[in-house]
């Protein structure tokens, strides 16, 4: 069967291509903070290189922007790494200087990664976004009220947290219980008709028991008092709400990263300013866009962000930030959508996807050659939250609220490559249903929906979360399998793993021959395209 004949759906014809050529995307990921001190020499850099080149690894990609903000090449834009956590890192040396220098020696092309809109960390000092405070994302948190039988309020100090002397707090998990409690504690426990089910005082406190979907407040000092006189066994209480905005900065994501506003001017005009001054000045083969991102759902809900919304939107939010969302006052981060919602998911997406159209062409005019590719979660029903659409834009989104026009905000068609995780303990659906999980838990599922959302666009590797296959070599050999065949490649995450667990033999076992990335073969994916376009149009006729 020729490939001209040979039926796919979308999402298969870059399959076909590469599997036609014998082409893989064997991609490495070196992440800054794993590998700051294992790579910080040329010696260490050679072996690293020498162990890849023996395992056929097609593409090293090596994060010299990380999360911090710092970088670890010579800049004179962004500030430089001096000391990790009190270690210091060698003043002079230049880690993509080296890692280029040393790729070209070994004929593997190396890929500098920037931590996009990641510019500070809560434990690590300096880094742009507290030079620069106003560049932060502002985050739309929830100010907790306790609302009983009197007319006023007290404040809840923290949900699932512990509990302070002369506070309230608000607990809706069992295990977040306090184990003990001081002996003028009382504790409540609150149904999920807002009615009071059980009081309890003292040390007893700690042995009050959560209804079915409610929850407890737990309190001492004043704030026990005020509970005292405002909750008896029937008697309603609710939690309420008041929208709170603050900086990420004090409220930083899993990562303790600092995430600046995509959709400010001055930071768009740094981070491009990055984009150039490495595409200028060092010879890679392009840039990965990581954390191209927002930090997440609440964020941003700046004035500026408003305003630019309102701008693009041509009309006024009345209520804000009701009118884009309500965050729920429980501590489980659902929200009611507002009449603005659909369009405000669009805006977030929309900042992205131009980001990475200036970028591309930037990028395109200081190196026609250099190419331009981005690391993304693989979970796509989802991603909107942190306002990418990654996918084609001819993909429809499965979304509610998606409007028609929220399709073109879809950047796959902009990138050389994608590689999209796939963090999954199963390789196949057959053995994550084995094990009595959702066969969409799998490697392979991950991959097949990524290739079917980017929808021939652009080439797509899937990418595995390394540590996950920990003591399971046969299994890491079957997640790669999985990647192969339900994209173009695979992406490892990350170098410290593969050189922890000493894995570079079983690497060169696995991808056998070797071979090149379909990213590397000018002219391939328009290829793609135009054989794409051929059968769709045939089986129109």
């Amino acid at each position: 069967m020729t490939l001209f004949s040979m039926p796919a759906l979308a999402g298969k014809y870059s399959n076909a291509v590469a599997a036609a050529g014998s082409l893989q995307g064997r991609v490495l990921w070196c992440d800054a903070e794993a590998n700051l001190f294992a790579l910080d020499s040329r010696e260490k850099v050679v072996g690293l290189v020498q162990n890849c080149r023996d395992a056929r690894i097609t593409t090293l990609v090596v994060d010299v922007k990380p999360l911090c903000g710092l970088v670890l090449y010579n800049s004179k834009i962004a500030p430089k790494l001096r000391e990790w956590k009190g270690k210091p890192y060698p003043a002079d040396y230049d880690l993509l200087t080296t890692m280029v220098e040393e790729g070209k020696k070994a004929g593997i092309e190396v890929y500098a990664a920037i931590n996009v809109f990641s510019e500070g960390q809560l434990d690590v000092p300096g880094g742009p976004a507290y030079a620069h405070p106003d560049w932060q994302c502002v985050k739309y948190e929830v100010d907790r009220w306790a609302h009983g039988v009197t007319a006023d309020t007290y404040p809840i100090d923290g949900a699932n947290t512990k509990a302070k002397p002369g506070k309230i707090i608000l607990v809706t998990k069992p295990d977040s219980l306090p184990k003990v409690t001081p002996y003028d504690a009382l504790a409540v426990a609150v149904d999920s008709t807002n009615k009071v089910t059980a009081v309890a005082e003292g040390i007893a406190a700690s042995g009050i028991t959560l209804p079915q979907g409610g929850y407890a407040l737990i309190a001492s000092g004043p704030a026990g008092d005020w509970l005292r006189k405002n909750a008896g066994v029937g008697s309603p209480m609710t939690v309420e709400g008041k929208p709170l905005f603050i900086p990420v900065g004090r409220s930083a994501d899993m990562h303790l990263a600092v995430f600046v506003n995509p959709t400010n001017p001055e930071v768009r005009d740094y981070e491009m300013s990055i984009v150039r001054e490495i595409i200028s000045n060092y010879d890679v083969a392009g840039i990965v866009f990581d954390r191209m991102r927002y930090p997440g759902m609440y964020a941003d809900f700046g004035e500026l962000t408003r305003a630019k919304f309102e701008a693009w939107a041509g009309e006024k939010i009345e209520r804000f930030p009701e009118d884009v969302m309500t965050l729920s006052p429980m501590p489980d981060g659902s929200f009611t959508q507002g009449k603005h919602f659909p369009k405000w998911m669009e805006f977030r997406a929309k900042q992205i996807h131009d980001f990475v159209d200036d970028a591309r062409k930037l990028v395109r005019t200081v190196k026609p050659d250099a190419k331009v590719a981005a690391y993304v979660g693989s979970w796509y029903n989802s991603y909107f939250d942190v306002g990418v659409n990654w996918a084609s834009p001819s993909h429809k989104p499965p979304y509610r609220w998606a409007l028609p026009s929220y399709q073109s905000t879809g950047y796959a068609d902009l990138m050389d490559w994608l590689c999209t995780g796939c963090y999954y303990e199963y390789a196949t659906r057959e053995e994550a249903q084995a094990a009595g999980a959702s066969e969409g838990a799998s490697v392979e599922a991950a991959g097949q929906e990524s290739s079917q959302v980017i929808s021939d666009d652009t080439w797509v590797y899937a990418s595995l979360y390394v540590l996950q296959y920990k003591g399971q070599p046969e299994a890491f050999k079957r997640a790669i399998e999985a990647c192969n065949s339900s994209t173009q490649g695979v992406m490892l995450f990350d170098l410290c793993y593969i050189r922890d667990y000493n894995w570079w033999d079983l690497l060169k076992q696995t991808f056998g021959d070797t071979t090149k990335a379909p990213h590397q073969i000018p002219g391939l994916s328009g290829k793609v395209k135009d054989i794409k376009h051929t059968i769709e149009e045939s089986c129109r006729l």
